[in-house]
């Protein structure tokens, strides 16, 4: 064991590793990126995670630097939570630590995932309603701003947070919290980090308040960079709160390791109803009339999907076989049981008359599952190559939808290749996932040119390759072009106030360059199936 990994292992409850197979273990995530990192840390509480980063930041100030990066399930689809130092996992940070269901309040660790704790909610009567992996940890969530399906009704993990505690750089610790003006004064007086924090950001959104009016009056949805500074200052009481811009921020400001949590009842199980159409423009048409309905989620499919997916055995066999070059409308909705069908009811009749449609019952619900089995199948198929994210949460306004899909036709045939669409119409969130063979040099001078071309193709529809999740390092590579010098400049005095030293993951995000993300990106496919 190296010098440094035991030093901290005498420090720390948690353990460091740097065997071969385990940091061979941590070098993969969802991304087409493999990294192996010198060490991997698994702390098992707060106290650990501040040993180790202050360590980290001593051994920085003498010249010795070691990259922390944060990793919480391992599902980054852009590589962020990938590093050549120390990988900080906070898989041991997995306990709920207070459930207030009169108050609907939760306090969690940040490694508690998605499905841990609405399970635990649900003996109260309670839910997180996010529509996410349930392996997805409540800390991943929200460094990776995560739009999940249920946005649109719910509206995300962003209106859930009450508040947040996170390690900084130097090893303190902070709670994030909404001040008045008075109160804001007292924290830009201290003389600890924390007090440098405040004075910094604060300083930042006064010099730079039209870019930051800016920022906050983007018509595009967009995760990259710390746009989320704008939701700093809130008006009308121009209160001051931190918290936002640890969403979407990926590790690169600091180690979230609690979370306060606002719940929602649990609503009634929810009732499908799934529609297919011949064409883009009846299926926006439909939608557009079930909207006022209010579903828990809205999504669109390419039918394409399917139709590969029958290949493979998983035919969903919910429609005869003509409807495998439209496209599918599934609809979910959680209001109380008279309530559903009566909206159940109400998209029958709004279906037009060469529509096809399936209402969830108790007696097809295994053909609804089958359904999403055929989603899965689509994403790990592996005819050609291998299905990777690689543009994933990708953003289109509503009103330019169809003029996007017609131009993504014209991509398809550069590339030789179906690029069947899927999202949330609600939430104007969709992917793509292209077949990749990460095993030849022409695959991976693919990624590099179709990443350029599909952000080009979707900036062109007011669109952003961000729009659901941040950039990364694959992401990034496209992302950072985009930023105007003055934007670029401003993120990374945001970065430089919270992590002078470079500590954490300094190269994603404003730090990821082409040449070293190229460098690894992965030669052979993942081991575990990639959903």
């Amino acid at each position: 064991m190296n010098k440094i990994a035991k030093y901290i292992n005498q420090h720390i409850i948690g353990n460091v590793f740097d065997s071969p197979s385990i940091l061979e273990a941590y070098s993969t995530d969802r991304s087409a990126l493999k990294i192996t990192p010198r060490m991997v840390a698994i702390p098992e509480n707060t106290s650990d995670i501040r040993r180790i980063v202050r360590f980290v930041n001593q051994l920085s100030k003498k010249s010795v630097h070691i990259p922390i990066s944060i990793r919480g399930s391992g599902l980054d689809k852009t590589g962020a939570d990938l590093g050549t130092g120390l990988v900080l996992s906070t898989e041991h940070l997995n306990k709920i630590l207070e459930i207030d269901d009169h108050s609907r309040l939760v306090r969690v660790q940040a490694g508690v995932t998605l499905g841990q704790l609405n399970s635990a909610l649900a003996l109260y009567g309670l839910t997180v309603p996010i529509l996410a992996d349930p392996r997805e940890t409540i800390g991943g969530l929200i460094a990776n701003f995560t739009t999940d399906a249920a946005a649109g009704k719910y509206n995300g993990i962003y209106y859930y947070v009450d508040c947040l505690e996170a390690v900084l750089s130097n090893g303190d610790a902070i709670q994030t919290a909404r001040y008045s003006r008075r109160h804001l004064t007292k924290k830009t007086e201290l003389t600890s980090f924390e007090g440098e924090i405040y004075r910094g950001i604060d300083q930042l959104i006064e010099d730079n308040a039209e870019l930051v009016k800016d920022l906050g009056a983007k018509s595009t949805i967009d995760a990259s960079g710390y746009q989320m500074i704008s939701q700093v200052v809130r008006d009308p009481v121009r209160s001051f709160d931190l918290l936002p811009l640890f969403y979407a921020s990926q590790g690169t400001l600091g180690v979230i390791t609690e979370v306060i949590l606002q719940c929602e009842v649990l609503p009634p199980k929810v009732r499908h109803f799934i529609a297919a159409f011949e064409s883009i423009s009846a299926a926006e048409s439909y939608i557009q009339e079930i909207m006022p309905l209010i579903p828990e989620e809205l999504n669109l499919y390419d039918a394409r999907m399917f139709k590969a997916c029958a290949n493979h055995g998983k035919d969903p066999a919910l429609f005869a076989p003509k409807f495998n070059k439209g496209y599918f409308v599934l609809a979910g909705f959680d209001d109380k049981p008279r309530k559903i069908k009566k909206k159940l009811k109400k998209c029958l009749q709004l279906l037009p008359d060469n529509a096809a449609a399936v209402t969830e019952t108790d007696d097809n619900t295994t053909d609804f599952q089958r359904f999403y089995s055929a989603i899965i199948s689509y994403l790990n198929d592996d005819v050609r190559g291998e299905r990777t994210p690689l543009c994933d949460d990708f953003y289109v306004p509503s009103e330019h939808l169809s003029n996007f899909l017609t131009d993504l036709r014209d991509l398809e045939k550069a590339y030789s290749q179906e690029l069947p669409v899927f999202g949330s119409f609600s939430t104007s969130n969709y992917s793509i996932r292209p077949d990749v063979q990460l095993n030849t040099v022409e695959g991976r001078q693919f990624i590099l040119k179709f990443i350029k071309d599909f952000d080009s193709l979707l900036r062109e529809h007011g669109g952003s390759i961000t729009g659901g999740a941040p950039e990364g390092r694959l992401k990034a590579m496209v992302v950072n072009r985009n930023f105007s010098d003055e934007e670029a400049d401003f993120y990374a005095k945001i970065k430089n106030v919270f992590d002078p030293e470079e500590i954490f993951c300094p190269d994603i995000k404003l730090g990821a360059t082409t040449n070293a993300t190229v460098r690894h990106l992965r030669t052979s496919y993942l081991n575990d199936v990639i959903s």
